[in-house]
């Protein structure tokens, strides 16, 4: 290695990461949260004024619930994973058609689940709910939920595409209009108009609908990334490829339903049913605990995409400690206020039995699960779906059922499951990609990464600050690499020059404001590929214009010519085959391949 080498000893730090995860973390925390909130205060409504029986017509109409969900989920996130890697790999046509997809999908499901549902009505509230009493308000519940289908399972794309567009506050605004609205219209509809069960259903479609116009709104502006359109199919995506990255989503609401009912049983048959109203309380509670769990690497799931699309292993890696790093301190937060509150949820639900124990056990299984929603967000956006089922399926139903039979058949405290079926996922997962390694030595032990280009060294990833000494040593940085894999020396000189004036202008343009650069520069095939990702205000250094479909030598030369300021730009026309520029994520993305 040179001397110019070592003295040049820019690292990749996380700022830039920790300020583009920043944005997404609290808003993405917040609409998990606000949802919960939401169901919680829509039973407690329904109950107060309907009573029992109308309580548990909702309750018994859940699966439906749960079916539009799935639907919505399976199909959004597969796309919007896809779409991710897309963005990733500089495929931005592939991406809108991704979007396009999903919603002409969502409309078609929506359409279809809607007419069989309603043609079906009789005999599936008779499946949902045999007694007399109950039956006719689950058909009149279940009747206006399928109705309002479409905006149950079409909510799922602003939530998914906004997120991926950087523009989480919105999707938090999203979720709190249709917390809000629901009990709103919960009171109005039962209080007011005296409407029954079927008021506490038509408050919570319409807050849906209400709250998924918002978004849509919101996703066609000037500031959206995705235009409005639909789509029977994607070019170069097939159908397998959406469902295994929509899989995992899918399942865990599967699987979340199966454990409760399975749980249920083992709980009723081993303390009765004050122990199943205990676990109702305490399942309240782990809904809450998803908003720290499950909101952490959701805040990621986009930024991570992008990265597996471009297999930036060093960013996805400091991403991932960053979440973990982050959701640490909520999950000891959120473990206090449980304890500190335990008396006071168990006499709010009426029990006479501490849930002391019972939290205890949760929070020590909240930072194992932490690990595991990290692990199964990672693997599914980076193209290991099968991976990602598998911790799904272990730890939100194989391993904590079988903890639980093991545990009552032992009289031990039936609360251990919460901890054990976490630890034991994770002592499964450390297994087995030790098995995994075994037999693909290119891979990495726990993330199973292709390390090619890092253990060749044609690949180094920096981050610089917005100074104009650090924009040189980057520029430094840069000449040194392609030295090394083979750039003959005026090439070398001419895209030195180019990186540094990119970057001046860039500060330049974002004025007072601190701007982060994540630099990725890599060899592979004959070809230097150079990534500069930077914060601030949307800006494209490489073509002034309106005209943003350009990419090549054309985008890099279109105002150039007229103007000094784009000298070290104008210069490097010839030797560049792809460059472009994009906005992920709230953030500025330039690709240049040399």
């Amino acid at each position: 290695m040179s001397e110019q080498t070592s003295s040049i000893s820019l690292e990749q730090n996380e700022q830039f990461l920790k300020k583009a995860y920043g944005k997404a973390l609290i808003p993405c925390m917040l609409s998990i949260l606000s949802g919960n909130i939401n169901i919680l205060a829509d039973g407690i409504l329904v109950g107060q004024r309907l009573g029992a029986d109308a309580l548990a017509a909702i309750n018994f109409s859940l699966p439906v619930y749960l079916v539009l969900c799935i639907a919505g989920s399976f199909i959004v996130s597969g796309t919007a994973i896809c779409a991710a890697g897309a963005i990733g790999n500089h495929q931005g046509k592939k991406a809108q058609e991704l979007y396009k997809m999903s919603v002409f999908w969502c409309v078609f499901i929506s359409a279809v689940v809607t007419a069989a549902g309603l043609l079906c009505i009789k005999p599936l509230a008779g499946l949902l709910c045999s007694q007399e009493a109950v039956s006719p308000l689950v058909m009149e519940y279940t009747g206006v939920t399928l109705a309002g289908a479409l905006p149950r399972i079409l909510i799922y794309i602003p939530f998914w595409y906004l997120r991926l567009d950087g523009r989480n506050r919105q999707v938090t605004w999203m979720m709190l209009v249709m917390g809000a609205g629901n009990v709103m219209l919960d009171v109005l509809f039962l209080y007011v108009f005296d409407m029954g069960v079927s008021g506490a259903a038509f408050a919570s479609v319409m807050a849906t609908a209400v709250s998924c116009l918002l978004g849509f709104v919101w996703l066609c502006d000037k500031k959206s990334s995705f235009s409005l359109g639909m789509r029977v199919n994607c070019r170069d995506v097939s159908f397998v490829c959406i469902a295994k990255a929509g899989s995992p989503s899918a399942l865990n609401n599967l699987f979340q339903t199966l454990r409760v009912m399975v749980v249920n049983i083992l709980l009723l048959q081993n303390g009765g049913s004050g122990l199943v109203a205990a676990f109702t309380a305490v399942n309240c509670i782990g809904a809450f605990e998803e908003s720290v769990t499950g909101g952490v690497p959701q805040a990621a799931s986009a930024m991570l995409g992008v990265y597996s699309g471009e297999h930036d292993n060093k960013s996805a890696c400091l991403l991932l400690t960053r979440q973990v790093r982050s959701g640490v301190p909520y999950c000891l937060l959120f473990s206090i206020v449980i304890l500190a509150g335990a008396d006071f949820i168990a006499g709010a639900y009426g029990l006479t039995d501490s849930l002391r124990f019972a939290f205890l056990c949760m929070s020590f299984g909240m930072i194992p699960a932490l690990c595991n929603c990290i692990l199964s967000g990672y693997y599914n956006v980076s193209g290991y779906a099968m991976w990602a089922n598998a911790i799904i399926l272990l730890r939100v139903f194989v391993m904590p059922c079988a903890s639980l039979f093991v545990l009552c058949r032992q009289s031990c405290s039936p609360w251990w499951f919460l901890f054990t079926g976490e630890v034991l996922t994770l002592l499964v997962w450390f297994a087995a990609t030790g098995v995994y390694r075994h037999f693909h030595r290119r891979c990495s032990r726990f993330l199973l990464m292709d390390q090619t280009l890092e253990e060749t060294g044609r690949v180094i990833n920096f981050s610089v600050r917005g100074k104009e000494e650090d924009i040189c040593d980057a520029s430094s940085k840069i000449t040194v690499f392609c030295e090394e894999n083979g750039m003959l020396p005026g090439q070398v000189m001419r895209v030195s020059l180019a990186m540094e004036e990119m970057m001046t202008l860039i500060l330049s343009e974002n004025g007072e404001e601190g701007v982060e650069f994540d630099l990725r520069v890599y060899s592979l095939e004959g070809v230097i590929g150079i990534r500069i990702r930077y914060s601030g205000r949307e800006f494209n250094p490489l073509c002034r214009t309106e005209d943003k479909g350009q990419t090549g030598a054309d985008a890099l030369g279109k105002e150039a010519g007229n103007c000094d300021m784009y000298m070290g730009i104008r210069m490097i026309e010839d030797m560049v085959e792809t460059a472009m520029y994009q906005r992920t994520f709230g953030m500025n993305t330039i690709q240049i391949y040399i």
